[in-house]
């Protein structure tokens, strides 16, 4: 068994409101909607993601706009904060998406390096 195999037989499907470590396939030429009700953050695992965050509940919010985030990158997305998420390329996309409270806070000497994400 191939590893892109492996990859296919775990990906699941999960609604949008469900956090966990399971992995969230979409195809190439689809997108998902996502509304989270608790801060939560949207992790890539392979392909690229086009996210576009919505200004939240409250109206401007400064980390609003589109983002391309390539394997292994991630972002948060708050409370009330809509993101809609499309794979770009030709591959489909996969991504956890997970409570924020889980995702363990890095420490200094584990810390992503600046432009972890970029901003399209």
């Amino acid at each position: 068994m191939t590893t892109s195999q492996v990859l296919h037989s775990q990906a699941s499907s999960v609604p949008a409101g469900v956090a966990g470590p399971e992995l969230c396939t979409i195809p190439q030429g689809a997108a998902r909607s996502l509304h989270p009700r608790a801060p939560m953050q949207l992790r890539v695992v392979s392909g690229l993601a086009w996210v576009t965050l919505s200004d939240g509940p409250h109206g401007w919010r400064e980390d609003s706009g589109d983002l391309m985030l390539h394997a292994g990158q991630s972002v948060c997305v708050a409370s009330g904060q809509h993101a809609v998420v499309e794979p770009m390329g030709r591959e489909p996309l996969q991504f956890q998406w997970r409570s924020a409270a889980a995702v363990r806070a890095p420490s200094p000497q584990h810390a992503a390096p600046r432009g972890d994400v970029c901003r399209a």
